[in-house]
């Protein structure tokens, strides 16, 4: 196989308030993540679930689901990721966090943090970065031999709009639309070699009861599309 680019670190910040969310994110995406964003340790667990993350940063105070039983939750969603609190009051000790972080945030404290490796727990194999690559290397040097740099990326761009224009649709579709809208994503998908968005895809098409759930994977799969795109865009200009 082809090895492409490193994938980017995959981040989830959660956070119940808007604007430190919304700064941490941007402090991630600076040093080159790739974010995911909750506002809720429940909205957490729901994405670490169905995600590969590489590494959590949770605030400590949230209402509902945080601190230690959050970080408890975490560990059995997603075993393999560094789970990082963040707090302007931290705590001596603190159990179930691989570290803590001081608000606000700086670049150098953020960038040493993501750069620790989560320790093994319970003989989990070590993080292998095919488990969660985004764009498959081997189709995607395929397709590069196959087409010309402007038409590659116009075959992209086109996917990319086409998927993103389906999920509008599947957003109040019934459920045989949202199936066969879902199916289709996940062809493309599986053709350009988009790993994260066909799994994403797949999930849908075996079928949605709860219309909240239906709006979280719809979510997660427009999250996918940046993350997708994101790496393209860096892999054309390799």
């Amino acid at each position: 196989m082809v090895s492409g680019p490193p994938t980017p670190r995959r981040v989830l910040a959660v956070d119940d308030d808007p604007v430190s969310l919304a700064v941490t994110a941007v402090l991630l995406e600076a040093e080159g993540c790739l974010v995911l964003q909750a506002d809720s340790g429940e909205q957490a667990l729901d994405l670490a679930a169905s995600n590969l993350f590489d590494c959590i940063l949770a605030d400590l105070r949230m209402p509902g689901l945080a601190s230690t039983d959050l970080a408890r939750s975490l560990r059995k969603a997603a075993p393999r990721a560094l789970l990082l609190a963040m707090s302007a009051t931290p705590p001596p000790q603190l159990d179930g966090y691989d570290g803590v972080l001081k608000k606000p945030l700086s670049p150098e404290t953020l960038r040493a943090a993501l750069n620790r490796r989560a320790p093994a727990r319970n003989g989990a194999a070590a993080h292998d970065p095919k488990d969660d690559a985004v764009i498959d290397s081997e189709i995607f040097e395929r397709l590069r031999r196959a087409i010309t740099p402007v038409g590659l990326e116009e075959v992209f761009s086109v996917f990319i709009k086409d998927t993103r224009d389906r999920i509008a649709v599947m957003r109040r579709a019934d459920p045989d639309t949202l199936q066969r809208e879902a199916h289709t994503i996940k062809g493309g998908a599986s053709m350009v070699g988009a790993l994260q968005i066909s799994r994403a895809a797949a999930a849908i098409e075996s079928g949605i009861d709860d219309p909240d759930d239906r709006l979280r994977k719809l979510d997660d799969m427009e999250a996918q599309c940046r993350f997708a795109e994101i790496i393209l865009r860096q892999r054309l200009k390799a």
